[in-house]
């Protein structure tokens, strides 16, 4: 029986929830993306109902409370920070997604991926909290759901720009990314006050999460992408049909640099930017634990769901300037918002007042709403359709590579400063906020360079 197969049963039972999410799909939308929009809604509720309980800033707040003292403070920073970025550091491998479904039907091998990342969170709740093995077994489990989400997010632009027209597909990705981040803001919440009662409660809570992401496992298994057979024509056509291996990742990267130098660009800018704001999470939830004594309901609120929350309500803000502008545009804008989330977070980093930290996770999330938007589909304004996958593949592949080497040396840095006696959280604060500066001068240095040709419509 295949995976589908299985999965029927659960598709009859989702059925209502489709129906009612139709009535909530804009009206601007043509009928014949209704459907596949509808059921895209239903399947990433459930889905990230579950997903919610891995976001780096909800695990790392539990690996962090849950292991301490029975794990060496040093093993436990970096692991801490390794989850942390484990959403950036897994996409290492989305060039083998990427090869993996050229001219391969996407939605099946995405629902495969699905369905891991499903068990995976399952199996969480099997595991103990104390040790090393735990701890390490926790790493492995994330690593493995986040591996196969890269795979997911490496894929889905793909699908959705075959299913849904340039205007259809702004309003898609804000609702989905919108449904992302209000999950993992009352997920994270719920679930960190539930173990502040509790702290065994995660072996209930979790399964309770992984059940009903299978249940959107089950809806997705049904999406239909439009005109596929045209699709996957067009992409043997382009070549590159072999399944790639993991470690040709970097050739197939250094392949679509070297043939489109603004996106190289792009890249580079991209890469400074996002080390800098890699180097906050680790730190905050390491001091927020060691400095101020705070447990899982005030640690994630400050790490992860106020950022969510405002991630919500930036999307719609920096969707209308998206909407109307190239995305290098957009970004030499857009970045100076993390600038100033920096600027507020070495500010409490430096009085070792709390309030100040949520000023900054709140801009820190309003500019993460933008950065949902332009992570989804900013490649597509230098992407053929035939490459859109290589393209998010590449921006995917660096993201996780500076995933891999940000956690580590920011957690090392900090052990070493702290072992000498510094203020080693001020400090790092002071080298995200300088990092992050020049990622946002870079953008507009690009912005100017490329001067006309971000002046031409944007067709995505």
């Amino acid at each position: 029986m295949t995976l589908v197969g299985a999965l029927a049963p659960l598709q009859f039972l989702a059925q209502p929830a489709v129906r009612l999410a139709s009535f909530f799909v804009p009206a601007q939308v043509r009928s014949s993306s209704r459907l596949a929009l509808s059921r895209e809604i239903v399947a990433t509720l459930f889905i990230m109902l579950a997903m919610a309980t891995i976001e780096g800033g909800v695990i790392s707040v539990f690996a962090k409370q849950a292991f301490e003292g029975s794990v060496g403070r040093s093993t436990l920073n970096l692991i801490v920070g390794l989850l942390a970025a484990m959403g950036e550091l897994a996409n290492i491998l989305s060039f083998f997604w990427s090869s993996a479904g050229h001219a391969r039907p996407k939605v099946k091998l995405m629902t495969m991926m699905y369905a891991i990342v499903v068990a995976c969170i399952g199996l969480i709740a099997l595991l103990p909290t104390t040790g090393l093995p735990g701890i390490i077994g926790l790493l492995v489990l994330v690593l493995i759901a986040r591996v196969c989400w890269s795979g997911v997010v490496t894929l889905r632009p793909t699908v959705w720009r075959a299913n849904y027209a340039h205007q259809t597909r702004m309003r898609a990705v804000g609702i989905i990314s919108g449904i992302q981040v209000l999950c993992t803001a009352a997920v994270g919440m719920t679930l960190a006050r539930v173990l502040d009662y509790n702290p065994d409660a995660y072996r209930i809570f979790l399964p309770i999460a992984a059940a009903l992401g299978l249940m959107g496992v089950a809806i997705f298994s049904r999406t239909r992408v439009r005109h596929e057979a045209k699709l996957l024509r067009e992409e043997r056509q382009a070549g590159g049909d072999k399944t790639m291996k993991p470690w040709h990742g970097p050739i197939a990267v250094w392949q679509v640099l070297t043939r489109d130098k603004w996106y190289a660009q792009f890249m580079l800018w991209m890469f400074v930017l996002g080390f800098g704001n890699l180097t906050v999470m680790p730190t905050m939830v390491i001091a927020l634990k060691e400095d101020h004594g705070l447990r899982y309901f005030d640690s994630v609120l400050i790490i992860s769901s106020i950022p969510c929350i405002m991630t919500l309500i930036g999307i719609p803000i920096w969707r209308r300037f998206l909407d109307r502008s190239h995305v290098v545009r957009f970004r030499a804008v857009h970045s100076w918002t993390f600038v100033l989330a920096s600027v507020f977070y070495t500010i409490g980093a430096a009085t070792h007042q709390l309030p100040w930290y949520f000023v900054a996770a709140a801009l820190m999330g309003f500019g993460f709403g933008g950065g949902s938007l332009a992570w989804n589909l900013g490649h597509v304004d230098f992407a053929r359709p035939s490459e859109t996958s290589k393209y998010m593949a590449t921006h995917v592949t660096l993201n996780g590579l500076r995933g891999l080497l940000a956690p580590l040396a920011v957690t090392a840095a900090y052990e070493k400063l702290k072992h000498h006696g510094y203020d080693a959280h001020l400090l790092v604060q002071i080298f995200a906020l300088a990092i992050s500066i020049i990622g946002a001068a870079g953008f507009v240095y690009l912005r100017i360079s490329m001067g006309k040709v971000l002046e031409k419509k944007v067709e995505r």
